[in-house]
């Protein structure tokens, strides 16, 4: 999702006379790529096949000796891989992109995207700088790719990096379209249906996220600026943009005619709610409660992100984050129009 929209914005950079674009093969699916991005007649990008998983990514050294940037945004963002799966892709993967920036003489820089949610079980305000893992990870992804910023910040020593960290990232702000209906759509689509009568939220806790047009116009923002090498940036509304869980679903319920969901504790949940939803007949209404199981922690969140570095260096370039409430209806319009992903979403 990200890796497309940033496909899309660089293709019209004008510091990037070539743009190469790694790609598992089969390679054919490219052209749906640039054409899903509205990307015609670009002459300066082509696919090269390989895969992060493996030694220089799979492809020739000679094929990427002219390279002189290169944005790492690859990675399995399922939340139930086992732990040794997540890490050959998260963290192998990361070290292998360092081994072959390692050989690029001509490299400027190596922007690589991680995730706000590194911080793992943290509560409070987690700030830029911060990395530590003593709060434990409510997942495999959060831990491996805080193993893969342990990786990339060592390798800063002799390499140009900087580290960007969005939140939940969701559709375009301008238009609601997204390659991706996870994490907060979950709840968009129970309450929007009217499937359960009762979450095991937190009014109280934070809700983060973050449009994509947003992430990907900062990334390429704070790429042009060399001040920003060795640093780690939050990608994410932060507070006074960021809203809460009891805030959104208030807003949700109010605007699909819904009784707002009873609150349960985690327990109840659990032990009781559940399991006698799962006895109910319809099939997608328990298909969306297995799915739910690794969003669960995400509704319990009280966690904020402190984003005064990434403010300070992006409004130079004129980039700031929308506020939560200014777009969700625009995100929700979309998802419902798509029927949640089912149908392709018209962009006349």
């Amino acid at each position: 999702m990200v890796g497309r929209e940033i496909l899309a914005r660089a293709a019209a950079d004008d510091r990037f006379d070539r743009i190469l674009c790694l790609v598992r093969p089969p390679l054919d699916r490219f052209a749906a790529i640039l054409a899903d991005q509205h990307i015609a007649h670009a002459t300066h990008i082509a696919a090269l096949a390989g895969d992060v998983t493996e030694p220089c990514l799979g492809v020739s050294p000679t094929a990427v000796a002219d390279v002189t940037h290169v944005v790492h945004c690859a990675a399995t963002v399922a939340f139930d891989h086992p732990l040794d799966e997540a890490r050959r892709i998260n963290v192998g993967g990361t070290r292998n992109v360092l081994d072959l920036c390692r050989r690029l003489s001509r490299l400027e820089r190596l922007d690589a995207v991680s995730t706000s949610y590194v911080a793992g079980r943290r509560a409070g305000l987690v700030r830029e700088s911060e990395l530590s893992d003593v709060n434990g990870f409510n997942n495999t992804y959060e831990q491996t790719k805080y193993e893969s910023e342990l990786e990339l910040r060592a390798a800063m020593a002799h390499l140009p990096i900087a580290v960007h960290r969005p939140s939940i990232v969701v559709g375009d702000s301008r238009t609601g379209k997204t390659g991706s209906f996870k994490v907060l759509y979950w709840p968009l689509k129970v309450i929007a249906r009217g499937w359960l009568p009762a979450v095991p939220y937190d009014a109280d806790g934070q809700l983060d996220i973050v449009p994509v047009d947003y992430v990907t116009s900062a990334l390429l923002a704070l790429s042009r600026d060399p001040a920003t090498l060795g640093r780690t940036y939050h990608l994410a509304a932060g507070p006074g943009r960021d809203t809460t869980l009891g805030e959104l679903a208030a807003h949700l319920s109010a605007r699909f005619g819904r009784r707002l969901p009873m609150r349960v504790r985690p327990l109840w949940w659990q032990r009781v709610v559940r399991p006698a939803l799962m006895l109910m007949p319809s099939s997608a209404l328990r298909r969306t409660l297995r799915t739910g199981l690794v969003y669960r922690p995400y509704l319990q969140m009280r966690v904020r992100f402190d984003t005064s570095e990434a403010d300070e260096r992006l409004e130079a370039h004129g980039v700031s984050c929308p506020r939560v409430v200014d777009y969700i209806d625009t995100i929700v319009d979309a998802a419902v129009a798509s029927d949640f992903g089912k149908r392709p979403l018209s962009t006349a």
